[in-house]
C-alpha cells in the first residue's frame, strides 16, 4: 500500500514526509479499493490497477465534502456531482463480472 499512498500523496501535493494525514489517506485508498471490488464483483484485483485505484481515491478525498450531494447550488453557480465511481475512472477498470447462481 506504500507506493500507492505515496502515489497519493504526490498527486494531492502532499509530501511525501508529511504523515500527518496518512489515516485519512489510507481510509480513502481502502474505501476506493472496496468500491472497485464491489462494481467489477471480484475479490482481489490485478496490480495492474493500482493507478485507478489511486486516481478513484483522490476523487474521493477531492469530493469528500460532496458525498449524497447530487446537485449544488449557490446563488448563480450550480454543480452537478455524479454518484458512484466516476465514468472516467469504470472506463479504466475490466468490466464487471457477472456471476451465474445455480439452483
Amino acid at each position: 500500500m506504500s507506493d500507492s499512498l505515496n502515489l497519493l500523496k504526490r498527486l494531492l501535493g502532499i509530501e511525501p514526509t508529511d504523515i500527518s494525514k496518512d489515516d485519512i489517506l489510507i481510509h480513502y485508498l481502502n474505501k476506493a479499493r472496496s468500491n472497485i471490488l464491489g462494481y467489477c464483483n471480484v475479490a482481489t484485483l490485478p496490480m495492474e490497477y493500482d493507478d485507478v485505484m489511486v486516481d478513484y481515491a483522490v476523487y474521493l478525498y477531492k469530493n469528500r465534502e460532496s458525498v449524497g450531494l447530487v446537485i449544488k447550488q449557490e446563488g448563480e453557480r450550480s454543480a452537478t456531482y455524479e454518484t458512484g465511481i466516476p465514468a472516467s475512472i469504470q472506463l479504466a477498470l475490466p468490466l464487471p463480472k457477472i456471476k451465474v447462481g445455480t439452483d
